[in-house]
């Protein structure tokens, strides 16, 4: 089915730019440059393979378009060096940067509190591994509400790759697939028992993890909950109430480290530091990104007369993000677990009494650039406008 958006009416060129006029009254204006730079006939080649023949420095400063016509909805391009290209419609309407379509591949996400638990968001593992469009729909959950519950998933550790292959290949970090539970000498938070407030994983990396996959394989009988806070929304009210703390901590450079002595990784020692923003934002000014875990930070090097402020702006923050009205409270059972965006949401966990047999759970991330993959894949079957979608970097600069 052709839509309006995908049918075109016309095309010209005006004032050296080709001015493409589409049914549903949109019209796009694309300069010479970047239609030449993009042509992916096959002497020029598609950049998604990166097998190209065209370079900048072949293409004129001053390069026009001698002749535009439109056939098949297409518009087919003569360049005045008798090269041609062609131009779909759909090719062009998803990749069109008026204002009005790069307001529309954004994707916006849904903020929340507490009172998402009246309604929270969940997928079936057995499900989605038997329907495509049920996986896509508990990717895309991900996407937007930055996590989604997910049910029918499996109790044996041996199977733990299920959960993890739904969002895409497993990220090995110096924790690897990592089995939380109490030990005897506690170099992981996560192993002792008491209550963990809101936070995100290893913030003390450059390229932070990016999917968490968390698996409850056997639950606590006395606590041990999880708990959820989205950080897009702390941002936002500390924004709202507080703007010049806000600013800050979109500028200021927070360091965080984390020592490990090497009895949770496999015998290898490690030692990691990284020095970033606790707030990150997109080239519009959204927050894309945040860096939250008050354990992990660090002496402040920052100038002297932006110690107190900053320790200001940073206990409000925290105020927002350790206030009851933001964290949902989650009682996973056996075989549910939680896929979340470790780079927009904070986790954390209610205290609990160590039994025999003890709490079981599984920690593992996927990036998220895989992601992002996975779920391009998907809408590339499923919805392929959907696969231009511009979608949070986190905290990637």
């Amino acid at each position: 089915m052709l839509f309006a958006r995908h049918s075109i009416r016309s095309a010209a060129v005006e004032n050296n730019q080709l001015v493409v006029r589409w049914e549903d009254d949109h019209q796009s204006r694309f300069h010479p440059i970047w239609l030449r730079h993009q042509c992916w006939c096959p002497e020029c080649g598609p950049p998604e393979t990166g097998v190209r023949g065209i370079r900048l420095h072949h293409i004129d400063e001053g390069n026009c378009v001698a002749q535009a016509e439109v056939t098949d909805n297409i518009v087919r391009v003569l360049w005045p060096d008798g090269h041609r290209s062609d131009y779909p419609a759909r090719w062009l309407r998803n990749h069109c940067y008026s204002d009005a379509e790069r307001r529309r591949r954004r994707v916006q996400p849904i903020l929340w509190d507490r009172s998402l638990g009246a309604d929270l968001p969940v997928g079936s593992l057995t499900k989605a591994e038997a329907d495509p469009a049920v996986r896509l729909k508990i990717l895309e959950t991900v996407r937007d509400y930055g996590f989604c519950k997910i049910v029918d998933a499996p109790t044996d550790s041996a199977e733990s790759q299920r959960m993890i292959r739904l969002v895409g290949a497993q990220r090995q970090t110096h924790f690897g697939t990592y089995t939380l539970k109490k030990k005897t000498t506690v170099t992981n938070v996560g192993d002792t028992t008491g209550p963990l407030g809101p936070h995100v994983d290893e913030p003390y990396r450059y390229a932070a993890i990016g999917i968490t996959v968390f698996q409850v394989l056997r639950p606590s009988t006395n606590g041990g909950a999880s708990t959820l806070v989205d950080g897009f929304e702390a941002a936002r009210r500390l924004k709202e109430g507080w703007p010049e703390d806000f600013e800050l901590l979109c500028k200021m450079q927070v360091t965080c480290q984390r020592f490990d002595p090497g009895d949770n990784s496999h015998g290898n020692m490690r030692w990691y530091k990284s020095r970033l923003p606790v707030i990150r934002l997109d080239d519009r000014g959204e927050v894309c990104g945040v860096r939250m875990n008050e354990r992990q930070i660090s002496p402040l090097d920052v100038p002297g007369d932006q110690v107190g402020p900053a320790y200001r702006a940073l206990k409000r923050l925290f105020d927002l993000l350790y206030d009851d009205d933001l964290r949902l409270t989650l009682d996973l059972k056996a075989g549910e677990g939680l896929l979340f965006d470790n780079q927009r949401l904070l986790h954390g966990r209610t205290g609990f009494t160590p039994e025999t047999p003890p709490r079981a759970v599984l920690t593992s991330s996927v990036d998220l650039d895989d992601f992002h993959s996975s779920m391009r894949l998907l809408h590339r079957d499923l919805d392929p406008d959907a696969m231009h979608l511009v979608l949070s970097q986190g905290m990637a600069g």
